[in-house]
């Protein structure tokens, strides 16, 4: 079971009034660490204010939509911090969009300002904006009228050359300098409520154009507090960060359980595995939230032996890309995470919507889910009837409560078809409940195989298959068979340097898994149909059901 962790400070808060409470009981305590600039809470509440006043300079009101396109750095969440106190609907947004999600994000969100940057490394956000906006570059700064965008009427740089069409973040900063918007701020913070819509986040759907789930001060704030509790974060606490803060682990879970307890969050804007061990080492990091290619990327690293990991203590590690074998011993072990867990969540609910104990069985933890948080409950039914399954029958996973979205912006036909009556939200996920109460996810409810009259999670088989010694990561999809209803298929990626066969993988499951499990056909590749979403890429599993069936007719 959860611990009990006492009354929620911030039932009924906003997220500027939940930071400006930690931030009067921990003025100079270290809030956001980037690079070399060290942001005390004291300064973060600063910053975030004079953020709030130049987005009413410019024109941004309560209930606007800003679009943020930056990496993880200060200025993402100070724009956060500033919606929250103006009113406004942050809108997040991948930094690895391209032309295709950006048009369709902007336009849907009925966004009416753009926040972004020129370069983060290799990716040139100035050329897919061109792409999208063409007609920027002709545009009156803070008075656009854009062809297709009607609603973006302002494009703000954070950058310090000036670009054709768009505001300086810097000048906005200025102009929001005046006595008049200190006022105005005043004002506007009075009218806000909990209740407020705060963020859009959409969806890393695999198969159409992502949703955008609409997140409320509510949905999110009480959420922080206690998953922080849960999960003993503490002042002391430094939090290493890499997750996108475009997803809901990210951009809500981490940043809130850490500001919360007033502990440090040391941003990466782009994550590379030796400079997040060298920031292990140099902050003294002692907690780590990574989905497995990160992890991967780290164990791997010839700076792991030389680096000092010692005050690492726990984390959530997510297995988004399929994983490996043995993966969460070496972070328990190798790495040195001893409370290490994995998370459930998901962006209608929360990054952290099921929790570990920390003094749970690692055998327990290295399982997503667990446990529901106060006030959230969950169900694991019969997705036709809606019939609670009995204990250690595999079902669909409902949710209802305060973490849940009020729904997805502007799409009522799917919302309607997410959202019961009477408040429960349908994961689309596969879970099941065991004798002591725990919750655990299994896999998404569309990829189960129904072979005869089993239901088999293809994750089950993954592992299994990726035990082989050779084998760096396998997928498995069904596929229509006349006997069996469906059968299983392999898609397996060899690790480097090793040759493996559809024979080999075929012995080595026979008489080690139950014969229906047996993978009817595989296929050995070197890679598979990714989407990029912000906790890590996901596999297309559609893609690849469809490059099987494609072969029968080629």
């Amino acid at each position: 079971m959860l611990p009990t962790v006492g009354p929620n400070p911030y039932l009924e808060s906003t997220a500027w009034q939940m930071l400006e409470d930690v931030a009067a009981r921990f003025p100079q305590r270290e809030a956001i660490v980037a690079a070399d600039r060290h942001i005390t809470y004291e300064a973060f509440v600063s910053e975030s204010r004079r953020m709030a006043r130049a987005l009413l300079a410019c024109g941004v009101g309560r209930d606007d939509k800003v679009a943020v396109w930056l990496p993880n750095r200060p200025a993402w969440l100070f724009v956060q911090q500033a919606c929250a106190m103006v009113g406004a609907v942050l809108v997040a947004l991948n930094t690895r969009y391209k032309a295709h999600e950006l048009s369709y994000i902007l336009g849907q969100s009925d966004a009416t300002t753009l926040i972004l940057t020129d370069h983060l490394g290799p990716i040139d956000f100035l050329e897919t904006l061109g792409e999208v906006l063409p007609g920027l570059r002709d545009g009156e700064p803070g008075q656009l009228s854009l062809a297709g965008f009607p609603k973006v009427t302002r494009v703000i740089m954070d950058a310090e050359d000036p670009y054709p069409g768009c505001l300086r973040l810097s000048d906005v900063l200025e102009a929001g300098g005046e006595p008049e918007w200190e006022r105005a701020l005043q004002a506007a913070r009075a009218a806000t409520g909990p209740d407020d819509p705060w963020t859009i986040l959409y969806t890393s759907g695999t198969t159409s154009f992502p949703k955008g789930a609409v997140i409320s001060h509510r949905n999110a704030i009480p959420h922080g507090w206690y998953s922080g509790k849960v999960l003993q974060v503490t002042e002391a606490d430094r939090v290493l960060h890499a997750l996108p803060m475009s997803g809901t682990w990210g951009g809500l879970s981490v940043p809130l359980s850490t500001f919360a307890h007033g502990a440090c969050l040391i941003l990466m804007e782009t994550f590379e595995p030796a400079v997040a061990l060298h920031l292990i080492e140099r902050e003294g990091v002692t907690i780590w939230n990574a989905v497995d290619a990160m992890v991967i990327g780290v164990l791997d690293h010839p700076d792991l032996a030389r680096r000092k990991r010692g005050t690492l203590r726990t984390g959530g590690f997510g297995f988004t890309g399929g994983g490996r074998d043995g993966l969460f011993d070496d972070i328990l072990h190798t790495l040195g995470v001893p409370q290490a867990y994995q998370p459930y969540g998901m962006t209608e609910l929360n990054a952290l919507s099921m929790l570990h104990a920390l003094d749970e069985s690692p055998e327990s933890r290295a399982q997503s889910g667990a446990w529901a948080p106060e006030g959230l409950e969950v169900r694991v039914v019969d997705s036709a009837t809606g019939q609670d399954m009995t204990v250690d029958r595999p079902g669909e996973l409902w949710f209802r409560g305060p973490l849940v979205s009020r729904g997805y912006y502007k799409k009522p036909e799917e919302t309607a078809e997410a959202f019961t009556a009477d408040g429960w939200f349908k994961t689309g996920d596969l879970g099941v409940r065991d004798a002591e109460g725990r919750t655990f996810f299994k896999g998404r409810l569309r990829e189960v195989l129904r072979i005869s009259h089993f239901m088999v999670a293809p994750a089950e088989i993954e592992a299994y298959i990726m035990t082989y010694p050779k084998v760096s990561q396998a997928f498995v999809i069904g596929v229509p068979d006349p006997k069996m209803n469906e059968a299983a298929v392999a898609y397996v990626i060899p690790k480097p340097g090793e040759s493996v066969t559809e024979a080999d993988i075929v012995a080595y499951c026979k008489g080690k898994i139950a014969s229906y499990k047996v993978p009817r056909h595989v296929r050995v590749v070197d890679d598979v149909p990714r989407t990029h979403g912000p906790h890590g890429d996901k596999v297309q599993k559609a893609k690849l059901r469809e490059m099987f069936l494609a072969e029968g007719t080629s």
